[in-house]
């Protein structure tokens, strides 16, 4: 994909306006009226933090619209990973209406060519999820310079299934999320990523601490040590999405404080989901056991932006280097943990 296409003439793409929202109500999609409502207010203080970026976390969506003979028909969102702003992830397109014109294709097209080259984003990366399956999606998103990094499975918890394991008796503590044990779980992610992925994403410790919820925490062992925890995902796709994630180590004492773990919250309210990677053998095996099934299972992307010292321009890492880069990545010898996606694996 490239920067200095034109536009289609019946085709706007720009940053979501106060004048957009007349737009939804004046047509059968006024049910969109309140979210893009949040949404400005959103962007407002966006551009605030995006001005006093020193003083104030980013921590606003941006939200960039498709305009179709003064409908809007689709918009995305872009949301920042880390309170510095250095990397952004990209929703996939919000559909509100089929256009005249324009397939869906070209419209993805459009929308992430307005993020990575038109907006004012200022950021050194961007992260993308897709369907496994969607095979289309992915190939716009290949074209537009995104690697992949690695699958991610999504489990649910079945409906109406008794846990009838009896429960053993195990010297483990759960721990919500706080500043010392955030610094421990943080450091197991950085063990497990690879050197580009730690690179494109960019997640301290205080990033994990501070979107903690009700659900997020650890579990210590009896020497008061951490071996896994629940911590908010990188690129959440659901309202309530939770990573399993552990040491590079396996403890067998894992196989009873996770199931216990996650058996003691799935009667909340609120519905939720945990992620895992696709070559976490060991922790998938866990969920599936405990009556856990996968609802879906999606490629996380990533692509990298790097300033130049000498100005401001900003220039693409060449595909080459980064599909060389992985590749080395998956030669490397890593039983339990490889860093990135294996080759054909669904």
């Amino acid at each position: 994909m490239q920067n200095n296409e034109a536009l289609p003439p019946d085709l706007i793409i720009e940053p979501l306006m106060l004048k957009h929202l007349s737009m939804l109500g004046s047509n059968n999609n006024s049910k969109y009226l309140g979210i893009f409502q949040i949404l400005l207010c959103k962007k407002w203080f966006s551009s605030l933090e995006s001005s006093l970026t020193d003083l104030i976390p980013t921590r606003n969506s941006k939200c960039f619209v498709a305009v179709e003979r003064n409908n809007i028909i689709a918009y995305i969102l872009v949301s920042p990973i880390n309170r510095r702003g250095t990397c952004w992830s990209i929703s996939e397109p919000y559909f509100i209406e089929e256009s005249i014109s324009f397939s869906r294709y070209n419209l993805l097209q459009n929308l992430l060519r307005n993020v990575l080259y038109e907006s004012n984003i200022n950021t050194q990366s961007f992260l993308v999820s897709i369907n496994t399956n969607d095979n289309q999606n992915l190939s716009i998103i290949r074209q537009s310079g995104f690697q992949p990094l690695r699958i991610i499975k999504y489990w649910s918890k079945k409906d109406n299934i008794k846990n009838n394991k009896k429960e053993e008796k195990v010297n483990f503590t759960w721990e919500k999320l706080n500043e010392e044990n955030s610094q421990e779980i943080w450091r197991f992610e950085q063990a497990r990523e690879s050197i580009i992925f730690r690179s494109i994403f960019d997640r301290q410790w205080h990033d994990i601490f501070e979107k903690r919820n009700s659900l997020t925490g650890v579990i210590k062992s009896s020497e008061n040590k951490v071996i896994a925890g629940l911590i908010p995902s990188i690129c959440p796709q659901y309202n309530f999405s939770l990573e399993l994630i552990r040491g590079l180590a396996w403890d067998e004492r894992l196989n009873n404080s996770i199931p216990q773990r996650i058996n003691n919250i799935k009667n909340s309210k609120k519905k939720y989901y945990i992620e895992t990677t696709s070559e976490d053998n060991k922790l998938n095996e866990i969920l599936h056991n405990n009556n856990w099934e996968i609802i879906e299972e999606r490629v996380l992307l990533g692509r990298s932006i790097w300033k130049r010292q000498t100005g401001h321009k900003l220039k693409s890492i060449e595909n080459e280097l980064l599909t060389n880069l992985v590749g080395n990545l998956q030669q490397q010898q890593q039983p339990e943990l490889p860093s990135t996606i294996q080759s054909g694996e669904k």
